[in-house]
């Protein structure tokens, strides 16, 4: 079996920014653009072409207000529109910063399954899978259920992980 053909299962844990990797038993966090880009790859296992960002306009709006604590549209608009902006300075600064913290978590031979790359095609993408369900249930979490604060220690036990719709 080739390396691409192994499953990278992702975790998003319950609170902000947070994602397990049980296969390689650790976790990390990312601030709320890098989770925000990064969920959006892991629900795209096609990979995205970067001046394409745009055309998930909706779908980066919903994963970012759950990501961030921003309650004002116009900051969050201003943060997607950054992420989208032609010059993809901000688009490469997070991918890099991705690829960063999976490095300094897991090592760079493992890390290289979980973070998100250029291929050939022009086409971004992660080799990683998100274990749930579906994407719905990785970026809504039920209104009701309190999240930890985004500076809680690693160790902190996680909330209740959030049920199916």
């Amino acid at each position: 079996m080739s390396k691409s053909c192994h499953i990278r299962p992702v975790v998003p844990d319950s609170r902000r920014g947070w994602f397990q990797l049980p296969s390689e038993g650790a976790r990390l966090c990312l601030n709320p653009a890098e989770s925000t880009l990064y969920r959006l790859f892991l629900g795209h296992p096609e990979g995205l072409v970067a001046d394409d960002l745009v055309l998930h306009w909706k779908e980066l709006w919903s994963i970012y207000a759950h990501e961030s604590c921003f309650d004002d549209p116009q900051l969050r608009e201003n943060a997607l529109v950054s992420l989208c902006s032609e010059s993809k300075r901000v688009f490469y600064s997070n991918i890099a910063r991705i690829k960063r913290k999976f490095v300094n978590a897991i090592g760079a031979r493992k890390a290289r399954g979980y973070y998100i790359k250029r291929y050939p095609n022009g086409r971004y993408r992660t080799l990683a899978t998100l274990a749930v369900a579906n994407m719905a249930d990785a970026t809504t979490p039920p209104t009701a259920q309190p999240t930890a604060p985004p500076n809680a220690p690693p160790n902190a036990p996680p909330n209740a992980p959030p049920h199916q719709v």
